[in-house]
C-alpha cells in the first residue's frame, strides 16, 4: 500500500498525518500558533506533547544541532542576568550612600539641637548674673552710704572732739574703704547695665581732644601722689558722635588703671587722633612693667583683672571690662598690647562711621 504524498507551502515533502524535520529549523519563532503541536490523526499513534512553547523551542533547536543559537541564547541569558545584577548592585550602593546622608543629617540635627539648648544655657546664666550683679550693687549702696556718713562725720569729730586721737584716724580709713567698695559697687551696676543690653548710649557730637584734657586734668592730683608725668598728644581734630559721659569713662578707667601700674617716676601718655582709616582713637600708654603673655589678646577683660599692684595690693578692678563693654556699644574696640619700650598701650578706636567731619 502506497502512500500519497503531499507538499507543504516549504516545498519540503511530508507524509500526510505526520511531519519530517527539515533544515536547522522547521517551526516558525515568532508564529505563536505554530508553536504548538496539531493533534494526532486518529488511529496513528501520535500523542501531543505537553510542554510549553518555550521550552519546545529550545527542545528543537537542540535536536536540530543548532547549539550556536543555543549558546548565544543562553549569553544572551547570562548577560540579562549579569546586568540585573549589576542593576542590583548598584540600587544597594545608593541604598547604602542614602542611609549614611540619613545618619548624617541626624547626626547634624542633634548637634544643632544640642548647640542651640547651650546657647539658650549660656544666655540664661549671663542674664541671671547680670541681674544679681545690678541687685547685689543696688543693695549694697544704702549701708555703704550710711557707713560713709557716719564715718565722714567721726574723721571731722562733728559731735565733739575723741577721747582718743587715733579714732579719727580709722574713721578715716573707714571713709576711704566705703567709697571704694562704693565706687565698686557702681563698677558692677554699670557692667551689669552694659552686659544685659539696659545700657543706653544718649549720644551728642564730641570733641575728643578736649574730652581727653579734662580726663587728664582729672587724674592729674592721683598722678601727683606717684610722682608721676602725664602728658596729652593731639594729632588733628578728632570730633564723633558717641555719648559722652560713656567716652569719658572709658578714658578716665584707663588713664586710672595706667597710674595704678606705673612706678614711681613714671609716665603716662594720653593721645587723640583720628587713624588713616577715619575712625577717632584714644591711646593711653604706660611705662609700667607691661601686661603679661597669658593677659593678651583681651578676648574676655574679666580675665584681665586678675593684676595685683603690688603696692598697694589692689587689682585693677573692673575698668578694663567696663572700656571694653562701652567701646563694643558704639561699635568700637578695645586692644591692649606691649610697648616695644616696656609698658602697655590700650588703644580704643572707633568705626569711621561715627567721625565728624570739619571742625
Amino acid at each position: 500500500m502506497t502512500s500519497r504524498r503531499v507538499v507543504d507551502s516549504t516545498d519540503t515533502p511530508t507524509a500526510k498525518g505526520s511531519r519530517r524535520m527539515s533544515g536547522p529549523l522547521c517551526l516558525p519563532l515568532g508564529n505563536a500558533a505554530a508553536s504548538q503541536p496539531e493533534p494526532a490523526q486518529a488511529g496513528e499513534g501520535f500523542a501531543a506533547p505537553t510542554v510549553t512553547s518555550k521550552a519546545l523551542i529550545l527542545l528543537a533547536i537542540l535536536a536540530s544541532g543548532g547549539l550556536a543559537l543555543a549558546g548565544g541564547l543562553a549569553a544572551g541569558l547570562a548577560g540579562a542576568i549579569l546586568g540585573a545584577a549589576g542593576a542590583a548592585f548598584a540600587f544597594m550602593r545608593v541604598a547604602k550612600h542614602v542611609r549614611r546622608l540619613d545618619a548624617e543629617r541626624a547626626a547634624a540635627e542633634a548637634r544643632a539641637e544640642a548647640a542651640e539648648a547651650e546657647s539658650r544655657r549660656v544666655v540664661a546664666e549671663s542674664l541671671a548674673k547680670s541681674r544679681f550683679l545690678a541687685e547685689m550693687s543696688h543693695e549694697l549702696r544704702t549701708p555703704l552710704n550710711t557707713v560713709m556718713g557716719f564715718s565722714e562725720m567721726m574723721a571731722e569729730e562733728v559731735l565733739g572732739p575723741h577721747r582718743v586721737p587715733a579714732y579719727a584716724g580709722y574713721a578715716r580709713d573707714i571713709h576711704g574703704a566705703g567709697r571704694h567698695l562704693l565706687a565698686l559697687a557702681d563698677d558692677l551696676l554699670d557692667l551689669a547695665r552694659i552686659e544685659s543690653g539696659h545700657r543706653t548710649l544718649v549720644e551728642t557730637p564730641v570733641r575728643l581732644d578736649v574730652l581727653a584734657e579734662d580726663c587728664l586734668a582729672m587724674m592729674r592730683p592721683l598722678a601727683a601722689e606717684r610722682r608721676l608725668s602725664l602728658s596729652l598728644e593731639r594729632l588733628g581734630t578728632p570730633r564723633l558722635w558717641g555719648d559722652e559721659r560713656a567716652i569719658r569713662q572709658i578714658a578716665l578707667n584707663l588713664l586710672a588703671n595706667a597710674v595704678k601700674f606705673t612706678p614711681l617716676e613714671g609716665q603716662v601718655r594720653l593721645v587723640a587722633a583720628v587713624d588713616a582709616k577715619g575712625g577717632a582713637v584714644l591711646l593711653v600708654e604706660d611705662s609700667g612693667p607691661g601686661i603679661a603673655d597669658s593677659e593678651l589678646p583681651l578676648g574676655g577683660a574679666h580675665a584681665r583683672e586678675s593684676r595685683l599692684d603690688l603696692a598697694t595690693g589692689r587689682g585693677a578692678g573692673l575698668g578694663l571690662a567696663i572700656a571694653r563693654g562701652l567701646a563694643a556699644l558704639h561699635g568700637g574696640e578695645l586692644e591692649l598690647s606691649r610697648r616695644a619700650g616696656g609698658g602697655t598701650r590700650a588703644r580704643v578706636t572707633f568705626p569711621p562711621a561715627r567721625t565728624l567731619r570739619g571742625a
